[in-house]
């Protein structure tokens, strides 16, 4: 467990990183957006995208009448990173729930990332505790995005 401090200077340190990707908070969000029960979360804070395909997705989300709920990085996976073999939790970007009850863990990465160790990785343990909590685990790539109309 991270201490507040630290927690809080990595967030500023990372904060000031430069991104090529698209950054900030959906600000359109209706009663079907669950706020994450996260002690670092402030409870009136908006979900945060890190990437114009998850603002993409947000909207997706909020447009799709099949959708009854949905949240970001509400889910929590202990995983083992195949780098330091040390246990980490992994927090997939969404989780959404349908009017038929069907319930999805979703992370959206490009292809290009979909090989590395860590990613493989999370993902088993992702499938794995899915499989368990009858959940459907989803890797949405640019491909599987445009598929759907979402990009």
């Amino acid at each position: 467990m991270i201490s507040r401090p630290r927690y809080y200077n990595r967030k500023r340190r990372y904060q000031r990183k430069k991104s090529k990707f698209k950054q900030g908070y959906f600000t359109d969000i209706s009663e079907k957006y669950i706020q994450p029960k996260n002690k670092y979360m402030n409870s009136d804070q908006f979900p945060q995208y890190r990437s114009s395909w998850e603002l993409e997705f947000m909207k997706f989300c909020e447009k799709n009448s099949n959708i009854k709920k949905w949240s970001t990085e509400s889910v929590s996976i202990p995983y083992i990173n195949p780098i330091d073999e040390q246990p980490h939790r992994y927090f997939p970007d969404f989780f959404i729930e349908t009017q038929d009850g069907k319930k999805y863990v979703i992370e959206i990465k490009p292809n290009n990332q979909t090989n590395n160790p860590v990613n493989v990785s999370k993902w088993k343990s992702a499938q794995e505790w899915a499989k368990k909590n009858d959940f459907i685990f989803l890797v949405l790539t640019e491909k599987e995005l445009k598929s759907w109309g979402i990009i």
